[in-house]
């Protein structure tokens, strides 16, 4: 941590269209939700006061090369753990934990895994959901969008079935979609191994992953991650 210490400055990349989970706020010009206050916290903890912490969008295709050519120096962007990621960048601790899950309209018949079978499934590239969906139903027509807020507007306009995506991402879509009475949320995840997310943070540099685990246990264990998410 001493190099960020003598700058007392961090750069954290987070998602920008997910209201709820990291939106950039176009009335306030401020960058809001969960991952961006998980990333003030941390910097609060390992800058102290007067450290500045720097907002930068990352997509899911732009997160691990955040890390690698140093736009960002943490990546908070829902960001699973994985064996393959893993080879790239090094992983804090999880701070959140979600489950695989769909979103549909409430007037099309589907309410499973199964029933994506022939269905066109919206789904965000470079993300683990593409991944699934394409190994349950190889071949399937995928609507891949940039950004997650595509999978729904993919939904809403009809140009897709049903929508692939952390749980979490699409519970907090769906409130703040324009008619979430027309929109469900179904749980798919006992198909799927837990989604862990992690602070992707470049290889090479143990002190400040150390410090960076060590400040999201204390956030856990104060409740904090918790009170950022409600």
């Amino acid at each position: 941590m001493k190099d960020h210490q003598a700058h007392e400055r961090l750069i954290a990349g987070v998602a920008f269209d997910i209201p709820g989970m990291g939106y950039k706020n176009l009335k306030t010009h401020k960058i809001e939700g969960f991952e961006p206050g998980v990333a003030r916290a941390i910097a609060d903890i390992l800058l102290g006061a007067d450290g500045t912490l720097d907002f930068t969008q990352v997509t899911n295709e732009e997160r691990i090369p955040a890390v690698l050519l140093g736009r960002a120096d943490m990546v908070l962007s829902q960001l699973t753990i994985t064996p393959d990621r893993l080879e790239q960048v090094d992983f804090s601790v999880p701070y959140y934990v979600t489950r695989e899950g769909i979103l549909v309209r409430k007037d099309r018949p589907i309410r499973s895994l199964d029933d994506l079978r022939g269905k066109r499934i919206a789904v965000t590239e470079s993300s683990i959901s593409i991944r699934r969906m394409r190994e349950a139903f190889p071949g399937a027509p995928l609507a891949v969008t940039k950004l997650n807020a595509g999978t729904l507007n993919a939904v809403e306009e009809g140009n897709a079935d049903a929508a692939s995506n952390d749980l979490v991402n699409l519970k907090l879509m769906r409130k703040h979609a324009a008619h979430p009475d027309q929109l469900e949320v179904i749980d798919i995840g006992g198909h799927f191994p837990d989604k862990l997310y992690g602070v992707a943070v470049k290889k090479g540099r143990p002190d400040f992953l150390a410090a960076l685990n060590a400040a999201i246990e204390r956030l856990k264990s104060d409740g904090e991650i918790d009170r950022l998410l409600r």
